[in-house]
């Protein structure tokens, strides 16, 4: 899990966010991401902090969200979380990473880091992007989160 955090950004630069509520130490970030709501359906936001545990993200305040979803978060690489609402105030939300059974079983529980081979598979990638030729894709994917 630290590596996750690792890939995010480096340690050095950290200043962490304190509040008493959490076991793992908080780092504020700004790295735009996708909330994923369907094949083609997507939200985009910000995560504002995060931890190995979870993460607050910003987004329209007007934005209903599912209670559990997949985070697409760019940073170095591409990772991808399951993540469940713990609660929303306003235009955040605090979001608790999974790591329960039906994640072990779908191997969610780790971060994946989608390479740019994963990219250039159309699996890998949201519906709407998937019609479009793969190296187009793999911008188009880039520039929309």
């Amino acid at each position: 899990m630290q590596s996750f955090i690792g890939q995010l950004f480096q340690v050095s630069s950290m200043v962490p966010a304190t509040d008493n509520r959490r076991h793992a130490r908080r780092f504020p970030t700004h790295h735009p991401a996708q909330i994923l709501l369907g094949p083609d359906a997507m939200i985009s936001c910000t995560v504002r902090d995060i931890s190995t545990g979870g993460a607050r993200i910003a987004l329209k305040p007007q934005m209903d969200l599912p209670e559990t979803f997949e985070l697409f978060i760019a940073a170095h690489d591409l990772q991808v979380r399951r993540a469940r609402v713990c609660w929303r105030k306003g235009a955040f939300a605090g979001v608790a990473f999974s790591a329960d059974e039906s994640d072990a079983a779908m191997n969610v529980d780790a971060p994946r880091t989608l390479s740019f081979e994963d990219c250039l598979d159309q699996a890998a990638m949201p519906a709407h992007l998937a019609a479009k030729p793969a190296r187009k894709n793999l911008k188009l994917w880039q520039t929309s989160i």
